[in-house]
């Protein structure tokens, strides 16, 4: 346990360490970077693999890449599915990016809270893929119609859009679950972090109006012309207030970043309750964007986890890590 600091100048492969293993984990690129830029140029694949101590038990995970062709994710040289590499190796990351939580379109904050409840448990992660599968071919259904392609009948419609709303509606409590957990949690992060007694809330804002099976029916004729399904979770955003002021409009850089961070950390804290050990800890690069106070308050909510940050602010960290490696040209010294 502890925290491992990996410190450079920039464009030494910082970053290129921890992403290897978020990825190797979740499937995709903190950076949202393309599959194709995780393998090195001029080769046909590329293979992560990691040693992992979770749970009190080792585990090694193997990811291999390969360009224009299908991946292979082993646990303990067993094929795997993804999401139970996800709940077995519980990781949290943050990143500069992670502001867009707070700051980015409705987009950033549904993906947030169904990440986060894929974390919790397989009824959730089911959840959240069931309603994912439905949207996709109702979508295509809804694209056949707009076509007059004669195949299929609105009677597929029916059978779907029964299907949806039973996985919508759960979904949304789930969600709501989720937030009401999250917020006291929330709170009392952002009060240590920021330094100030500001209130925290988190509001849903759903797209739908009565019941989503009713709202299905009335919004269908519009579907069918453009294409698409225009009611439903997938439409849903979340309003995070300061002091009643909505964060998203009203609040500094500064603050949003913090918010945001105090979010990964509430849901840190969430599964950790949950599974009985922290998760692992990545940062990357987030100690640029604050001052030492905050730098050193973040690393103090990460003591008790395996940690990996990245960072080139070298003097700041020295006394604040347990161990601190220096990185040149994408080999560790």
């Amino acid at each position: 346990m502890g925290v491992t600091a990996i410190v450079g100048r920039n464009g030494q492969g910082k970053s290129s360490i921890i992403e290897a293993l978020s990825y190797a984990i979740t499937g995709r690129s903190f950076r949202g970077a393309p599959k194709d830029s995780m393998i090195t140029k001029e080769c046909e694949s590329s293979i992560v693999r990691a040693n992992i101590f979770s749970n009190q038990r080792e585990l090694l995970l193997e990811l291999s890449l390969n360009r224009g062709g299908s991946d292979r994710l082993l646990l303990n040289r067993n094929v795997t599915p993804r999401r139970d590499v996800v709940r077995a190796i519980p990781l949290t990351v943050f990143t500069l990016s992670d502001i867009e939580i707070v700051s980015g379109s409705p987009a950033h904050r549904r993906e947030f809270i169904d990440d986060s409840l894929i974390l919790m448990g397989p009824r959730a992660s089911e959840t959240v893929d069931n309603y994912e599968r439905l949207l996709q071919h109702r979508s295509h259904i809804l694209k056949s119609l707009q076509r007059g392609d004669g195949s299929v009948g609105y009677d597929s419609l029916e059978i779907f859009d029964e299907s949806l709303a039973i996985e919508g509606e759960r979904l949304i409590r789930m969600r709501l679950s989720l937030l009401s957990r999250i917020e006291p949690i929330l709170n009392e992060l952002y009060a240590d972090i920021a330094g100030k007694g500001e209130k925290v809330l988190t509001s849903y804002v759903p797209s739908v109006r009565t019941n989503l099976m009713s709202d299905l029916l009335d919004s269908r004729r519009d579907d069918i012309r453009r294409g698409i399904t225009s009611v439903g979770p997938h439409r849903d955003d979340i309003i995070f207030r300061i002091n009643g002021l909505n964060a998203r409009y009203e609040a500094s850089q500064g603050e949003q970043r913090t918010l945001a961070f105090s979010l990964k950390m509430a849901l840190h804290e969430l599964l950790r309750s949950r599974i009985g050990e922290d998760p692992i800890i990545l940062l990357d690069d987030v100690f640029s964007e604050l001052d030492e106070e905050r730098i050193e308050k973040v690393l103090k909510r990460t003591k008790s986890a395996q940690a990996i940050v990245t960072t080139s602010i070298d003097h700041q960290i020295d006394e604040k890590v347990n161990q601190k490696l220096v990185i040149e040209s994408g080999s560790l010294l």
